[in-house]
């Protein structure tokens, strides 16, 4: 049997572009090809939240499953997508989530996603009801079973489901499981994924085929990867990541072998993300996509960051460089009278090296006229905490005047360390509309940094930026370890608070040995928590980020603001 793998990138909502970029596939298709397999929620691209709601999307996409079954009426090629079917039964919510076969200009095979994800970055319960049709169908002579992605995940984050899907196709001799995904991409997701395709093989004695979708829909990113094992769990065939892709692959689903020929949507072929390769690629691979579906997706062109001559603004304009070209990017560098000369200049030397323009706007004078109206207000001087504020403020305001009047997008420049202990200040350095270092710990950013110069075969972050000791620069000889640990540490105690139960063992030992190490106190360790808890109303406040961890800020991670706990 031949399989084309359509790993596309869909924008959510937008059915009239997804479904042409469904058709430029399926014409790609020779009359050899047996069934095309598209992802999960195609049309409506994954996820649309509460836009499922509207009734007139799923009217258009509807029309668009009439229009691409229509193209399978005098074709030998089948297509296998997902989309969102009402619910005819009287109880339940209104739609599920569907998995179609469409051949001879009609759906021949629908099924039901039984198991909906409501746990981190799902809440698929929220608009679907769960299925309980078959999903084993004889097609082209073949015994056929299909998965929609949570359906093949027997055990999830504490989620232990029974009587699963991958059972139920375990009681049928198949030839072939085909499992169609909307798999949010983290760090090690991949070998997760192959974990869990080896089980399915496992259970079934079938050939797996797994089809992810590819790209960037708010906070999440998708990395495509799609793969097939044959029927003792040997990997055959894996997709490009973070690129779109479609393969044709002829399956022998009795002699368990393929004859792969690759045929792309895009003519660049990126090479697949491995485990092999360090976390620093998987970040910077993960957050250009990212941010470059964030940004085009949302109708912007070009970005405006805050230089301040340090590590995160520096990290977050070559992503931003590499996403978007050196002419969709503007730095503005906002020195004060407590900035140092490396503020400036390190900006400088940085923005020539990613041919970036750079603006230069002191903020001396502004300063000191909000310090001398906030006395005539008050009648007393600014704390020493207003006075660091008064300039983040500055500088975001700033951001926010060249964003309205140019049509810049603002990216925020903050990492998962400092958003997590509350570093940052509201309506200030927080300003923005995505911020791609949101889910990367300190640590993970000064590595990201030495990957970009090895990425670029070249000295373009300054060593001179990498190498200073991190400072908000808003007061006199301020340093981050003042107020906080050094960042090793904090980001040990932070990892282990925030993702500690989605660890592998030994990063979770890793984390542990580096706090016995340093001999942290107990009372030190919940001083840090209590920090983390009581940030919790700014990051409400924050832009979007781009997940790459296993448990991130945002849709990922849902705690009270209002509350007083302890653990």
């Amino acid at each position: 049997m031949k399989i084309a793998m359509a790993q596309l990138n869909y924008k959510v909502g937008d059915v009239t572009g997804n479904l042409k970029k469904i058709l430029t596939a399926y014409q790609m298709c020779g009359d050899d090809v047996d069934i095309m397999v598209c992802s999960e929620l195609a049309l409506t691209g994954y996820y649309p939240q509460d836009l499922l709601k509207r009734d007139s999307l799923i009217i258009a996409q509807d029309k668009a499953l009439n229009e691409l079954a229509a193209h399978t009426r005098n074709r030998n090629t089948a297509i296998v997508i997902g989309c969102a079917r009402k619910n005819l039964e009287q109880t339940g919510r209104p739609l599920h989530n569907a998995l179609l076969l469409l051949a001879n200009g009609e759906a021949l095979f629908e099924y039901h996603k039984r198991l909906l994800p409501t746990y981190n970055v799902f809440d698929e319960a929220r608009h679907f009801e769960p299925g309980s049709n078959s999903n084993v169908f004889e097609f082209k002579g073949h015994t056929l079973g299909f998965l929609i992605c949570e359906d093949a995940w027997p055990d999830a984050e504490g989620y232990r489901y029974e009587n699963t899907p991958v059972d139920d196709i375990s009681e049928h001799r198949v030839d072939c499981v085909i499992s169609i995904n909307a798999s949010p991409s983290n760090i090690n997701k991949l070998n997760e994924r192959f974990f869990i395709g080896k089980q399915v093989v496992e259970k079934t004695q079938a050939a797996f085929i797994y089809l992810n979708q590819v790209g960037g829909n708010d906070e999440l990113v998708f990395d495509g990867g799609s793969f097939i094992l044959d029927k003792v769990g040997t990997k055959i065939h894996q997709s490009v990541q973070f690129d779109q892709a479609v393969d044709f692959i002829e399956v022998d689903l009795e002699q368990n072998n393929t004859q792969p020929n690759r045929n792309k949507v895009t003519e660049e072929v990126t090479p697949s993300y491995s485990s092999n390769h360090s976390h620093s690629e998987f970040y910077w691979r993960q957050t250009v996509l990212g941010i470059r579906d964030y940004i085009n997706k949302c109708g912007f062109s070009k970005v405006v960051i805050g230089s301040s001559g340090g590590i995160d603004s520096a990290v977050t304009l070559a992503i931003c460089t590499e996403a978007l070209g050196a002419e969709g990017v503007t730095a503005i560098t906002m020195p004060s009278k407590f900035s140092s000369q490396g503020s400036v200049t390190d900006s400088e030397v940085l923005c020539k090296n990613l041919d970036v323009r750079l603006y230069e706007a002191p903020i001396k004078e502004e300063y000191d006229v909000a310090v001398r109206a906030f006395q005539t207000m008050s009648g007393e001087f600014p704390s020493q905490l207003t006075c660091e504020n008064i300039q983040a403020r500055i500088r975001g305001r700033k951001l926010m005047e060249y964003s309205n009047h140019f049509g810049a997008l603002v990216v925020s420049t903050g990492n998962k360390s400092e958003m997590s202990v509350g570093y940052a200040t509201l309506y200030g350095d927080m300003n923005g509309g995505i911020n791609p270092l949101g889910d990367l710990y300190k640590m993970d950013v000064y590595a990201l940094a030495n990957y970009v110069n090895e990425f670029y075969d070249k000295e373009i972050i300054p060593r001179s930026i990498i190498d200073k000791p991190p400072s908000a620069e808003l007061a006199e000889d301020q340093k981050d370890t003042d107020s906080l640990p050094d960042y090793p540490l904090l980001d040990a105690v932070l990892k282990l608070y925030i993702e500690g139960d989605l660890l592998e063992r030994a990063e979770y030992e890793a984390c542990q040995k580096i706090i016995s190490a340093a001999s942290l106190a107990e009372k030190e360790v919940e001083r840090i928590h209590q920090m983390v808890n009581r940030a919790e109303f700014k990051r409400r406040q924050a832009p979007p980020i781009i997940r790459v961890q296993r448990r991130s800020f945002g849709m990922g991670r849902w705690l009270p603001v209002a509350a007083n706990y302890q653990f």
